[in-house]
């Protein structure tokens, strides 16, 4: 974890390097993912239950190339498509690590609709992840909302890209 206080980076300038980011990307659709209370093999010492930051990054990464397959075609990653973008990821008040992901692709509203619906099938294979911790929704297409979200998602988190290899 990144010591903001002793490095050169502070809050507010990440802040405003992902709302510059988001402004000059102008990404389509912002997708959340949140993990629901784990099995017992993800409790700590104390007891209480605590998911790693590996095991989330690598099931996203599991879901995203699931996502990618069915919309853009098997070898999506031989011909550099599938979801692009940027994110985060942070920590809920429960200390439980959580994604949000710009995605910068063109999403006009069949494909959105194709991509919420394959989202939320592939969704159903993975126990980390349920439904009602899952958001993908459109991102308005003026100046403000991008600064809004840049700024949304450099709060409190580490910096992410997504390419077709996944969420790096």
């Amino acid at each position: 974890m990144i010591n903001y206080e002793t490095t050169a980076f502070t809050r507010e300038a990440l802040k405003r390097g992902m709302s510059r980011l988001a402004f000059d990307t102008k990404p389509t659709a912002l997708l959340t993912l949140t993990v629901q209370e784990p099995r017992i093999r993800y409790r700590n010492d104390d007891g209480r239950w605590l998911v790693p930051d590996r095991t989330l990054m690598k099931k996203a990464n599991n879901l995203l190339h699931f996502i990618n397959s069915d919309l853009f075609g098997s070898k999506y990653q031989d011909k550099n498509k599938g979801f692009k973008g940027f994110g985060c990821i942070e920590k809920q008040a429960n200390h439980q690590p959580h994604l949000h992901l710009a995605i910068t692709n063109p999403m006009p509203p069949k494909f959105y609709l194709k991509a919420k619906k394959v989202l939320f099938k592939k969704l159903k294979k993975f126990s980390l992840f349920h439904e009602s911790g899952t958001d993908f929704r459109l991102i308005g297409g003026d100046d403000a909302d991008y600064w809004r979200i840049g700024d949304y998602l450099g709060k409190d988190g580490r910096l992410l890209t997504i390419g077709p290899a996944g969420v790096y």
